[in-house]
Formats: C-alpha cells, structure tokens, sequence
C-alpha cells in the first residue's frame, strides 16, 4: 500500500522530524509542498497556516506558533517557554489538497462533498491523490470530477468536545465515511463554514490592560509588583526619622499598602536589558498572573536619554503582543520615537 503523505499520521511524523527545526523558526513551508494547514482555534473558527507554524504536543494536539494578538490571550507555556512566541492549542481540520470543487471551492481533506446523490468525506487513503471515502471503496476526486462532478458542502467538524483542544483524537472526527442518515448529513452540512461544539470553547487567559495611567487599578489579587532598585544599599532617614540602609526602590508610585508578590530590577549597565527580558518571559510562562510596572518617569537618577533606554527595552511586547505585562502609559509613547 503506498503512503498517505497529506494525512494526519503523516503531518505529525513530519513534524517529528522537523521539530528542532520549526522549533527555531525555520521557514519550512516547502515540506508539505507549500500546503496550507487547516485548524480550528480557540474561538471556535476555522483558521490556517503552514508546515513549520506548528507542531504536535503530548496527547497529539496541534501547538500553533504565534505572535498575533488574536490568539496570545490562549496561550499554554510549552517548548518554547524560552521565547516570547505564543503556544496555542488548536484542532487539526485537514490540509490542502491542491483540488478545487465544480464551484472553484478549495478541498480539504475531511471536507465533505455531494458527488452523485452521496455525500461523502475527503481523505487520502491509498493513493497519492485525495479520494472520496464511501463505507467499502474510495472514489479519487479526479474520476469524480469525469463522472459527474462534486461540490464542496459541509465538513466532519460537528458535535465537537472542548476535549479535543487537550487530547486530539482524528477519530473522534473521522467517525464515519458516508452520509447516508439525514441527520449526520444535515450537521456535516451546517458545519461548512464553522464547526459546531456540544460543550463550549475554551476560556481565554484573563486579559489584561496594556498600560495604566492609576497603578491602583492595574493591581489585583493575581499580579505581581515590578520595580528598578539600587545596585548597592543606600542610607537614609525615613518619615519616622529612623536611619535605614537599605536597597532604594526607584518607583514614585510604589502603593502603599501592598503586600503581594514582588519582582526587582537592579539598576546594573551591564546586564538590565537582560533583566527585563528575563521579566517578560516570566510573565510569558505564567499568564494567569499580570506584572504591573512601577513608574520610575519622575525619579533623579533617570535622565531623559535613559528613560527611554529602559522603555526601549519593553518593546518586545508589542511586537510579540504580550499582555500580562502593564505598563506606565508613557513608555507607549517613548517606542514610537525610534520608528
């Protein structure tokens, strides 16, 4: 029997092979003959990409590559918890067949065409081109297109569990080949433009506000205080007129009362860019918890030139779309003054 090479067995040894690869960030597109992947996202939708845009997790769910600020509000910390590309739990809805329907529609596989007075599944079985699948025979899409013609209407994606987001099993979708009940042929047919859940869709991440203008209403019981510190411990008198050496804190809106989580940035030349970085991946790899940035604008030590250094050094969260991190609404304003 020769191979599948477009099935999902086949994609998920692709990336098999190719995961060191695609987990760099290799354009990769030709290994699946610049096909397009088709995948249904948290939203419920149906959504696309290419062979090196993903790979398989453990429980063979499809893990999206991204940085579009549709999808980072899904994101689940995985393989690339090192990087600020976002990780989205997808279904796999099939890939390009490179065929078209009688209407000009593209097929994929696990589309759903009417071919004769049947309706039957797109796959690819034991031919090297895509076949229409009825219960004892498969049809190849080219002999139908001389005997009749088909047309694209519906897909496999109906009764559908959130599970599949966790676990992916194609043959939870792949359950049966031809639809003769009307029924079955009534949902196959509704879920040619969207599939259908019976359970509901994922929840998003809590969304967070990009920047605040009162640190009061950034903060809340899941966030974690960020501030720049001294280097080296400095003595000074307090309100209550005791002496203190300590570590200054340089954050002019530092509440008062807070208790929580705290995370430093020493002031240190050599390696404070590495810092914030390590401070965006944190927060990356834990976004349930939001980091709120003191202000440092008004503090002496900070001269107008560093200001915008240091606001620099946070741009990587628009361009990777990073939310969890809240910002002083100011630096917005400083990362367009390079472009």
């Amino acid at each position: 029997m020769e191979a599948q090479p477009y099935s999902f067995n086949a994609i998920y040894d692709l990336c098999r092979c190719h995961y060191e690869d695609i987990l760099m960030r290799k354009p990769l597109k030709h290994i699946l003959d610049n096909r397009r992947v088709r995948f249904i996202n948290p939203r419920g939708k149906f959504d696309y990409c290419y062979f090196g845009d993903f790979y398989f997790s453990s429980g063979n769910v499809m893990m999206f590559i991204t940085n579009s600020i549709d999808y980072v509000r899904y994101h689940r910390p995985d393989q690339l918890s090192n990087t600020l590309w976002s990780t989205v739990p997808v279904i796999f809805a099939g890939v390009e067949t490179n065929v078209c329907d009688d209407n000009g529609n593209a097929i994929f596989t696990y589309d759903i065409c009417d071919f004769s007075m049947y309706a039957l599944m797109v796959q690819y079985m034991s031919f090297n081109e895509p076949c229409l699948l009825a219960d004892n025979h498969s049809v190849p899409l080219s002999w139908a297109r001389q005997h009749g013609g088909f047309r694209k209407s519906g897909t496999a994606f109906y009764d559908l569990s959130k599970d599949l987001f966790e676990a992916f099993d194609q043959y939870a979708i792949w359950n049966i080949n031809q639809y003769d009940d009307p029924t079955e042929r009534q949902k196959a047919y509704a879920a040619l433009k969207a599939p259908m859940f019976i359970d509901g869709l994922p929840e998003p991440n809590m969304k967070w506000s990009r920047s605040y203008l009162d640190i009061n209403e950034a903060l809340d019981e899941n966030t974690v205080l960020c501030c720049f510190k001294s280097s080296f411990k400095e003595a000074f008198v307090d309100e209550d007129g005791e002496f203190i050496e300590d570590y200054v804190l340089f954050a002019n809106n530092y509440p008062e009362d807070y208790t929580g989580e705290r995370l430093e940035i020493v002031i240190n030349d050599d390696n404070i860019e590495q810092q914030v970085t390590d401070l965006m991946l944190k927060a990356h790899r834990t976004p349930e918890n939001g980091f709120v940035l003191c202000d440092f604008f008004d503090n002496n030590v900070f001269c107008d030139e560093d200001r915008h250094t240091y606001a620099q050094y946070f741009k990587p969260l628009v361009d990777y779309h990073i939310q969890n991190v809240i910002i002083p609404n100011w630096i917005l304003e400083e990362w367009i003054k390079d472009i």
